[in-house]
């Protein structure tokens, strides 16, 4: 049997095809592993790497132009994977395929299937059947009695029964209990010496046992906490590293820590391969020894998810994490040397003013840490079946249109629909009715990234104006907003116009946001003047346009060399002193890669390059400003310098005449 596994269509915090995860996915490599061990022929479609390399447009063709793709690959069978903020994509093109070939059976699986099996066969009709749980051991006999649907004897199998008009399902929870069984994942059919991959994935185990309210991985898993042995993880990356020349690793599990023997056992035999590896945990599953064992063995990142920094609220969402420790863990992993990412999340049900400003705070107390220490993050809660919440307040789901980063966009009028008819569906995509207004817990999400968007530095420094508390920075944003009326967007542009209301357009906070969010970039700030190393043979005959990625400053403190300073202040001391902004001080500033190099330039070269921004003939450009200075010297080194430090770049033939775009 010829069968394509569909890869999830989960969209990046901006849809930049370039931020598209084309990660080979770990279960789809796996189930094509067991499938193909039966001599099924398995393909892997990937929609994201058709937009992160441009062969596909996010917009209202994609879903058909997908079908076409799966279609062409000839399959027997077609296998979608789902997860709640990516449903639409599986629903859409599961459909058009079964238009076009009603007769091809579409699977589903996934934990969205899993939790929703029933209501989805319901609803939509393209799906035939969904696999729950973990389906190595379940797809096998499954594709053998694809033709008949006799799968009576398959646990964990729920289907359309087309003889007799019904839905029908079969008992039962597939779970691998030992997964150092499985065989090796088909990695190979991912083009994996393509994707640019930075590191390489590698499942470490399954399940989690802890019972956080708000989580459906328990479910999913059924609490049950496995890893694979060392030697099979290790022999995982021994195989990665030989095919692809991966050095660092992303161990995937939800728990890596849970058990303090396996984990130092896995230590002791991968400490002398020279990997980097990163993995998930909680900060009270890790203590001062085993960081210390992690660190000695390649760990450089460990992702925690705090979740809230309220004590009642650690408690009323089973979290029960130990608070009092947090910050503690923090500081070990840092001395170490292991980045940590800090993730909080509000919107709980419960969730009151004070137990927000303690997640806040909290928040808060990250970001002061260095960027490369420790990246924190604040998510909206969102509503999965299969939760205890949802079990709990499911019914009650209310919807305004707000629309969470991870979220698949509403890319079509029928997508808009979907989403209203089914809100059980669709539920990520909803929110619960809580404890304080819905706006109080979207604003603080969308002021956090706002603030954070001009950079880790800039936003660590700003919190020493607001007593070092995050939550006072966003109680005086949102009263701020709150005077300019109900309907105002929260951006970049916005928190510019507070920052300098509140400081004053000359006041150096101001020129570290404007510059912050127009560099936008994690990298590093090299302040200098002067050229570049020289590149080619500058030519009067080649055309040339203002880099993309070039920003021009004017009235703007040296914000590059500011930003060195701010590292360097002692965690307690108070905010610098500073004069107002000299008026003539002018900037370019080129982003490349990871990261920006900034120029301090003469007053006038500002406008110089503002001629460049649609394509000009350099020769003409140099005479067009002899011309227009008369006696006064011009500069004839400007431009070439401009071109050295990458500000100009050469462009194609314009259409219009040079002289006629200068005038």
């Amino acid at each position: 049997m010829r069968l394509v596994l569909v890869d999830n269509f989960i969209t990046p915090e901006r849809v930049d095809p370039a931020l598209f995860d084309v990660h080979p996915h770990l279960g789809l490599a796996s189930l094509a592993a067991v499938a193909m061990r039966d001599d099924h022929h398995v393909l892997i479609y990937d929609p994201k790497r058709e937009v992160r390399f441009g062969r596909r447009a996010y917009d209202r063709e994609f879903y058909g132009l997908a079908a076409d793709d799966i279609l062409r690959m000839a399959p027997d069978a077609v296998g979608f994977t789902t997860l709640g903020c990516s449903f639409l994509f599986a629903v859409n093109v599961a459909a058009l395929i079964k238009r076009r070939q009603p007769e091809l059976p579409v699977l589903l699986g996934g934990p969205h299937a899993t939790m929703l099996d029933r209501p989805i066969l319901d609803a939509y009709e393209q799906f035939d059947i969904v696999v729950r749980h973990e389906a190595e051991e379940t797809l096998p006999p499954l594709l053998a009695k694809l033709e008949t649907r006799a799968f009576g004897g398959i646990s964990g199998v729920t289907w359309r029964d087309g003889r007799r008009g019904g839905i029908k399902t079969t008992p039962g929870l597939p779970k691998i209990e030992d997964l150092d069984q499985l065989p090796i994942p088909r990695y190979d059919l991912y083009p994996v010496a393509d994707l640019g991959l930075d590191l390489m994935r590698v499942e470490a185990g399954r399940g989690c046992p802890f019972t956080c309210t708000f989580c459906s991985t328990s479910t999913f898993f059924q609490r049950d906490y496995r890893l694979k042995s060392p030697d099979r993880i290790v022999h995982e990356m021994d195989l990665l590293h030989a095919r692809y020349g991966a050095a660092e690793f992303k161990l995937d599990h939800d728990l890596f820590t849970v058990n303090r023997r396996k984990v130092q056992a896995f230590c002791e035999a991968v400490k002398d391969r020279g990997y980097r590896w990163r993995v998930s945990a909680r900060t009270d599953c890790v203590d001062a020894d085993l960081l210390e064992a992690m660190a000695l063995a390649g760990c450089i990142g460990l992702y925690f998810g705090i979740e809230t920094g309220s004590k009642r609220m650690q408690k009323i969402a089973d979290k029960r994490l130990k608070l009092d420790g947090v910050q503690h863990i923090l500081d070990i992993a840092e001395n170490w040397g292991i980045e940590t990412t800090a993730s909080f999340i509000t919107g709980y049900p419960e969730e009151l003013v004070g137990d927000q400003n303690e997640t806040l705070d909290m928040l808060g107390a990250c970001f002061r840490r260095p960027q490369e220490a420790c990246t924190p993050q604040l998510h909206i809660l969102l509503p999965e079946p299969g939760t205890p919440l949802f079990n709990q307040h499911g019914k009650a789901l209310a919807y305004d249109g707000y629309t969470t980063k991870f979220n698949a966009r509403l890319i079509g009028d029928g997508d808009a629909r979907q989403v209203r008819a089914h809100p059980d569906l669709y539920s990520t995509y909803y929110y619960y009715p809580a404890a304080m207004p819905r706006e109080t817990y979207t604003f603080a999400v969308d002021a956090v990234d706002a603030f954070r968007g001009a950079g880790h530095d800039v936003l660590s420094y700003t919190l020493r104006f607001f007593q070092n508390r995050l939550s006072i920075l966003v109680e005086s944003f949102r009263g701020w907003v709150g005077a300019r009326g109900p309907a105002t967007r929260i951006d970049r542009d916005l928190v510019v116009e507070f920052i300098a209301d509140r400081f004053g357009a000359a006041h150096h906070l101001t020129s570290l946001f404007k510059f912050g969010f127009a560099i936008a970039v994690r990298g590093t700030y090299d302040s200098r003047r002067g050229a570049a190393a020289p590149g080619d043979a500058i030519d009067l005959d080649d055309f040339y346009r203002l880099n993309p990625q070039t920003h021009i400053f004017t009235d703007l403190h040296d914000c590059a060399a500011l930003l060195e300073r701010v590292r360097g202040l002692p965690p307690d001391a108070p905010p610098l002193e500073l004069d107002a902004v000299d008026e003539c001080n002018c900037y370019v500033t080129v982003v490349d890669a990871d990261r920006s190099v900034h120029y301090r330039v003469e007053h006038g070269v500002e406008d110089i390059l503002r001629l460049f921004e649609q394509p000009q003939k350099l020769g003409d450009v140099v005479t067009f400003l002899r011309d227009i200075a008369g006696d006064a010297a011009v500069n004839d080194d400007v431009l070439d310098q401009m071109i050295e430090i990458g500000a100009l770049v050469r462009a194609a033939n314009p259409d219009y005449g040079t002289a006629d775009a200068l005038r």
